[in-house]
């Protein structure tokens, strides 16, 4: 799992209606990740940046689209606490990046409360900002807070711009995944599940994804040791109370999500794919097995047809290709997942060795994701009897941990 996205490079002021209609696609956000409509999953995109002066026209070094609407894009200087929103921005993504989360609290902190300052709650940098903080907490373990946090993010997004967005997408799939990932945790899960965030969205900077991302660090950190490396959860059934509320909300916000996303990207996009596998986990923690599987073998199929349609065009780039096969990994984790909770061993062990070694592949050996995946076909060999195998995954953990640990302490 790869922790955390990428940086976006820019924070933006609302520009007249006239440029919002030119840039119906382009992410309004000045979080971590992102990029332009469709193709938002490819790579991280600058994000428009406006001068707050009294001018209507915008400006901006960042967007050569609209350097004709101000001074020369080389010469153009943002204010001072334009400056210091994205030098924080830079900060909080290095820090928690290296799994400092005190000192990315810190940066997120003040990066909210200058970012509500300077441009007011109705902005969608005020909001990717609060979405980043409510991201640090909950790799805190802090889950109330990040909660609050993500509830206010997702209202600041819908009121700035709109329900029907890219970002109001994330952080809703965000604050949905910590409602799974909170309710599972008050319930008794199967022997050897825990909980478990993931690289399909469940750390999603806002504008990202992964998807979750997301799902990026292990171990500590908020991050447990659970089976389910696309977005995790225990095994238990959602039932009723407090908890199944939570995973009943959790399902509205990723259905939303996924509606979204479809409308705005098409049905085959590779984030209307993680959305499927995201919803998949929280319909297998209500008990709906049947319906996460036949989410999860669409996620599959159509994550494994993106990821070729790549590797075929040789425009994609390697980052691309490597972003695909990470999130198709975890879509088979997952579903490796559910085919052992339904008592099919032989495919479960099948769909766990490809995602273990798509992670290999997309990530590294030590990765969080890959830990995770041999960590499944551990537990799968222990329920299988086969306490030789699953000692010799166990030990192929510990050398894979160690060796990235050493390679961290090196950089």
């Amino acid at each position: 799992m790869r922790l955390f996205s990428r940086l976006s490079r820019g924070f933006a002021l609302r520009p007249p209606p006239s440029t919002v209609a030119a840039h119906s696609t382009v992410m309004a956000a000045a979080g971590l990740g992102g990029a332009v409509g469709r193709r938002r999953w490819r790579s991280a995109a600058p994000l428009r940046c406006w001068s707050r002066g009294k001018s209507a026209e915008p400006y901006s070094r960042y967007d050569p689209l609209h350097a004709k609407h101000g001074p020369a894009a080389e010469t153009y200087v943002p204010p001072a606490t334009e400056a210091r929103i994205r030098s924080l921005q830079q900060q909080i993504g290095k820090a928690h990046a290296a799994g400092k989360y005190d000192e990315a609290r810190l940066a997120a902190a003040e990066c909210r409360e200058l970012a509500l300052s300077h441009f007011g709650p109705d902005h969608p940098v005020s909001a990717s900002a609060v979405n980043n903080l409510a991201l640090v907490h909950r790799s805190l373990g802090e889950r109330e807070r990040a909660t609050a946090l993500y509830r206010e993010a997702l209202v600041l997004y819908r009121r700035s711009v709109g329900a029907e967005h890219q970002s109001t997408a994330t952080v809703a799939s965000n604050l949905a995944l910590l409602l799974r990932d909170s309710s599972v945790a008050t319930q008794p899960a199967a022997e050897g599940a825990t909980e478990e965030d993931g690289e399909l969205g469940g750390r999603g900077w806002t504008g990202e994804s992964s998807a979750d991302g997301a799902t990026r660090g292990g171990g500590g950190g908020g991050r447990g040791g659970g089976e389910d490396g696309v977005a995790g959860g225990g095994l238990a059934n959602g039932g009723g109370g407090a908890a199944g509320d939570a995973l009943q909300e959790a399902r509205s916000l990723l259905e939303g999500a996924i509606l979204t996303r479809r409308r705005l990207m098409g049905e085959t996009h590779p984030e209307v794919s993680l959305g499927m596998a995201q919803l998949a986990t929280v319909l297998r923690a209500q008990g709906d097995l049947g319906a996460a599987s036949d989410l999860l073998e669409r996620a599959t199929e159509q994550l494994d047809a993106s990821r070729f349609a790549a590797e075929a065009q040789a425009g994609e780039g390697a980052k691309v290709t490597a972003r695909l096969g990470a999130l198709l990994a975890g879509a088979l984790n997952s579903l490796g997942l559910l085919r052992k909770q339904q008592g099919r061993f032989a495919e479960a062990q099948s769909l766990y060795t490809r995602a273990s070694s798509l992670y290999d592949t997309c990530t590294s050996t030590s990765s969080p994701d890959a830990v995770v995946c041999r960590h499944n076909l551990a537990e799968l060999a222990l329920a299988a009897g086969d306490e030789t195998r699953a000692r010799a995954i166990q030990l192929d953990i510990v050398r894979r941990v160690e060796a990235g640990t050493e390679r961290s302490a090196a950089d």
